[in-house]
């Protein structure tokens, strides 16, 4: 196959390239380099560093190339960004999400759209599942749902295009952790604790995650990828194995042997979030790596 990944440089879109070098597909990678690193693109991928809400430079990755299949992974993330930099958040994840539309249309291409658990905003009633409502905040309050709500209108556009006609699948990866992945201030909350000392809990960190380990979700997009007649239709990708993040701590810091302390709870952060799994029964997929294994391989 050939195929293009938006955002293929960054954490779950370099291990997607490297999935689908392996077993032999043509893959094209567009970057702009933001927040992914050009050293963990695939040296078989062809690289173009480009902008995704210019469609100009969608054109320079497809022409000659025209994909089979496009992954659109481009996208703003990091918590702390979406209230402090809402503006660029809902820029880039709507019109990138816009223009990955025009190009799956003007090269007759699948389109694989990657929202997030996010899309449901502060949804309490669990597991959350595609019928679950999505809850936002009064956006006075904080800005937090930038960008939720601009995965939300992502998956909106696409169940639009769907119903005419073009073939989209829609994938919500559910808090992946593993290799490569940022621990910095706009990191993702494990790599955030194996790298902090002593590591900080937001809030009381009663609130609840279901942790996934890379490679298990990169087993699932393979088969969202590969699986045909799968149009409209969306997937949680995520384990139902649900732990407090003051238990998270808890566990890192005592492998790590540091610290713990406890800090400002953050805008509009969910007391709790579970996945319904249960349309990955369609594809054949589950969750397999419990927490303590993946914690042990990623240290």
């Amino acid at each position: 196959m050939r195929i293009l990944v938006t955002g293929g440089a960054g954490f779950l879109g370099s291990h997607l390239v490297d999935a689908l070098v392996a077993r032999g597909d043509e893959v094209v990678v567009l970057d702009d380099l933001s927040r992914g690193d050009k050293e963990h693109i695939n040296p078989n991928a062809t690289f173009i560093q480009g902008d995704v809400r210019s469609f100009a430079d969608w054109e320079k990755a497809c022409d000659g190339f025209n994909p089979d299949v496009i992954h659109h992974l481009a996208a703003i993330n990091g918590t702390r960004r979406f209230h402090k930099e809402a503006d660029l958040v809902v820029d880039v994840n709507v019109n990138g999400t816009r223009m990955s539309l025009r190009a799956a249309k003007k090269f007759n291409s699948t389109l694989i759209f990657y929202s997030s658990p996010e899309a449901y905003g502060e949804q309490e009633s669990m597991p959350l599942n595609n019928e679950s409502t999505s809850v936002f905040t009064p956006a006075h309050l904080h800005q937090r749902h930038s960008y939720g709500a601009s995965k939300h209108i992502g998956e909106l556009l696409c169940q639009f295009e769907s119903r005419k006609g073009l073939d989209i699948r829609i994938v919500r990866p559910c808090n992946v952790y593993g290799p490569r992945l940022r621990g910095d201030d706009n990191g993702q909350v494990v790599s955030m604790m194996m790298e902090s000392n002593p590591i900080e809990v937001h809030g009381d960190g009663l609130q609840t995650r279901s942790l996934t380990w890379i490679h298990d979700v990169i087993e699932g997009l393979l088969k969202v990828n590969d699986k045909a007649n799968l149009s409209g239709k969306a997937f949680n990708l995520g384990s139902n194995e649900e732990i407090s993040m003051l238990d998270l701590a808890t566990k890192i810091a005592k492998l790590r042997g540091v610290g713990v302390t406890h800090g400002d709870t953050n805008h509009g952060d969910s007391r709790r979030r579970l996945p319904d799994v249960s349309m990955n029964k369609e594809i054949e997929w589950s969750a397999r790596t419990t927490l303590d294994e993946g914690l042990s391989q990623l240290l």
